[in-house]
């Protein structure tokens, strides 16, 4: 009797031996899987963040660079407005100086003439003001104004530069034919011609 409680004590600590190894295996196993797939999901994150950082790298990359592209693109065109500039403050320069030039007769008799007509009056009162212009290189500018018209010269350069302005008697209509207005006219074509001219190819 003793013999079979010993044989049964013996099978079920063998029975329990092995379901024990065979839970530790399970749980190993188990354990691994965990393992394997918490390295895959820190492989995966791990991946996603280079990939990421890669990304947001490139995007402060190229916004350094378009940075530097824009800010060499504004020193560029600051320059040539310089240039443009500078080019128009010669022009202005030569311009104020006409009446020590062969031309000034006919650029100032031309000057009346197109501001007392546009003015449309038969009594236009034109006012004469160039920079170093003598009463006598002024005196022939009455030629070209209707009978009725009136010469008033002034001593100083109109608006700066010199030119001529046109009234009707009563003043009401005004037409300003000097050089300044007449540049200010052209403003956008003078300075398309300059850097089409100067920056061409």
């Amino acid at each position: 009797m003793s013999e079979s409680l010993e044989k049964l004590q013996n099978r079920i600590l063998s029975d329990a031996r092995l379901k024990a190894e065979e839970t530790i295996k399970e749980a190993q196993a188990k354990a691994q899987q965990i393992l394997e797939e918490a390295r895959r999901r820190a492989q995966k994150e791990s991946e996603e963040i280079i990939a990421k950082a890669k990304v947001e790298a490139e995007s402060v990359r190229r916004s350094i660079l378009s940075s530097k592209v824009r800010v060499n693109r504004l020193r560029i065109l600051d320059e040539k407005n310089r240039i443009v500039q500078d080019i128009i403050h010669t022009v202005e320069d030569q311009l104020s100086s006409i009446a020590r030039t062969d031309r000034f007769e006919n650029t100032a008799q031309r000057f009346v003439a197109e501001a007392a007509r546009a003015v449309e009056s038969d009594q236009p009162i034109v006012r004469v003001g160039f920079k170093d212009a003598t009463k006598k290189s002024l005196d022939g500018m009455s030629r070209v104004l209707p009978k009725g018209g009136k010469l008033v010269i002034d001593e100083k350069p109109i608006d700066d530069l010199g030119g001529v302005i046109a009234t009707d008697p009563e003043g009401r209509v005004v037409f300003n034919n000097t050089f300044k207005s007449r540049l200010e006219r052209l403003d956008n074509q003078l300075l398309t011609l300059i850097a089409s001219t100067v920056f061409a190819g």
